[in-house]
């Protein structure tokens, strides 16, 4: 669990840094954001639903 949260930080922290391509993952935190944008390019969403306490 530790190991996936640091690879999506870093992910996101590399994205800000604007050093990313046309082919990296961006994460995004509302569906319907990721519902639209996945309509248009024709991409899958990868959807993770957590319970937290």
């Amino acid at each position: 669990m530790k190991f996936a949260a640091a690879v999506i930080l870093f992910s996101l922290a590399s994205y800000a840094q604007g050093n990313h391509s046309a082919d990296d993952i961006v994460w995004l935190d509302n569906y319907q954001t990721a519902l639209k944008q996945s309509r248009a390019t024709g991409k899958p969403i990868f959807l993770e639903y957590r319970c937290e306490p």
